[in-house]
């Protein structure tokens, strides 16, 4: 195995004998080299985190999948890095030091490296389950800030009106323009601000137009109502036009993601389970979720928390459904003399695993010349991720930007708001108009007048 300068190599690649990359962080720490029983330092919680890690090989066929190590070349950016970390810490022979957080919380947590792992390394359990039992490392303040005001955002109704209320109120009076100069918080509230959309009551129920084929429920998550109401609005209609009743319950909530992530299981497990009484619906076919990040979430609600079968089983991504259906009878399609970037997320990659769908949707319009970024590893944005390492998060998206200046489509679709607002912004920074859109909302425009063939 090649070792780079500053790097720490595995030494130590016995399946029974964890390895901890120590390597050069902040305190010299020398390379671990652990000799004892594994779970001889292990407390009664850290024992199950302890033997998932020891799954690992160390084979590092992960190493050319993770954006971090392809951007670093530091064994502690990659996933078997920060597994040997996680391993030094729960046995004992690591102390949870800054250094150590900082590597950990570097993780996108894309999960590329478990698309192509042999021995099947439940990663991203791997981490979360590291957070949940150690907390996340020390951030700066204009990420703290920002993050604790956007979560109150976004789970809180009352707080989100209020939010939406104020960013129009601060548009219109060039408020945000003047803050955004103050400071890198204040440009990251700004920047977090600046996309919010009114807000818009509406029904909690919407009948077919047509032919009843079903009914669904529409998860909208905690950012569709902020950032994402086209999407929302052309959804209601695309589904109502493929035969299905859609209804919206007021008391669905945040998918939880975020908390789960950031370690505090006690709080996804709440959101999950007022998701699951405001979806316990007998009649309901699907629950349809928009967002790819809230779709993985909600399907993977099983691996952490009980009696959330039934939701799972359920959820589906808009995009799938849609193709499936359409297949069925095929719909009229104005045609669409443009250039699209299709981005898919890490979620719809490495999660859904259906971008193929997404694909096949956004083909059908006649006319259109598709590009993708199948290149490309993540955009960089992963949840919360772009706020608390602005730095990396914006290296990542580079290589997008970098292809939306060769190609200069007229359209960029992403069906992940969270990648949509990075992307975005991005594009924003460097003059580039580029309408920045969910693969639905394109679709659905080019629909012909409600018939189909």
């Amino acid at each position: 195995m090649v070792c780079h300068a500053n790097n720490v190599c595995c030494s130590y690649y016995n399946r029974f004998s964890p390895i901890a990359i120590a390597g050069r962080l902040k305190n010299d720490m020398q390379l671990l080299k652990l000799t004892r029983w594994p779970f001889a330092g292990a407390t009664l919680k850290q024992k199950p985190l302890l033997a998932a890690t020891d799954l690992c090989v160390k084979c590092g066929l992960c190493l050319p999948e993770c954006p971090t190590y392809q951007i670093t070349l530091n064994e502690n950016e990659s996933p078997r890095g920060r597994i040997s970390l996680i391993q030094g810490w729960a046995s004992g022979d690591l102390k949870a030091s800054s250094s150590l957080h900082r590597h950990i919380d570097n993780c996108l947590l894309c999960r590329s490296c478990e698309s192509v792992c042999p021995a099947q390394v439940p990663y991203s359990k791997i981490i979360d389950e590291f957070r949940s039992l150690a907390g996340k490392g020390p951030q700066r303040a204009a990420a703290k800030v920002t993050m604790l005001a956007s979560r109150a955002v976004l789970v809180n109704k009352g707080i989100s009106r209020f939010a939406s209320r104020f960013a129009a109120f601060a548009r219109s009076s060039r408020l945000l323009a003047a803050i955004s100069q103050k400071s890198h918080l204040a440009r990251q509230l700004t920047t977090f601000l600046s996309d919010f959309q009114p807000h818009t009551r509406r029904k909690t129920f919407y009948p077919a137009p047509s032919t009843k084929k079903g009914c669904v429920g529409l998860f909208t998550g905690c950012t569709g109502e902020l950032f994402d109401t086209e999407t929302i609005e052309a959804s209601i209609r695309l589904l109502g036009r493929l035969g299905f009743d859609v209804w919206l319950p007021p008391e669905q909530s945040c998918c939880g993601a975020l908390d789960l992530h950031a370690g505090d299981t006690k709080k996804a497990g709440m959101l999950a389970a007022a998701n699951v009484r405001a979806f316990d619906r007998p009649r309901l076919d699907w629950i349809v979720t928009l967002a790819t990040g809230c779709g993985a979430m909600l399907k993977e609600y099983p691996a952490y928390f009980p009696q959330t079968e039934q939701l799972a089983s359920k959820t589906v991504d808009i995009c799938q459904l849609a193709r499936e259906v359409i297949e069925d009878r095929q719909m009229a399609l104005q045609p669409l003399n443009k250039t699209i970037l299709l981005h898919a997320p890490c979620s719809l990659n490495n999660v859904l695993k259906t971008a193929d769908a997404q694909k096949a949707l956004v083909s059908s319009i006649p006319g259109a010349t598709i590009e993708t970024l199948d290149q490309v590893r993540c955009c960089g944005a992963a949840g919360s991720y772009m706020i608390e390492h602005p730095e990396m998060a914006s290296a990542l998206r580079d290589n997008i930007l970098k292809i939306a200046r060769a190609t200069r489509p007229e359209y960029l679709l992403t069906p992940n708001i969270g990648c949509a607002l990075h992307i975005k912004a991005g594009l924003k920074q460097i003059d580039m108009a580029i309408e920045v859109i969910h693969p639905i909302v394109l679709f659905e425009r080019q629909l012909t007048s409600g018939r189909t063939i």
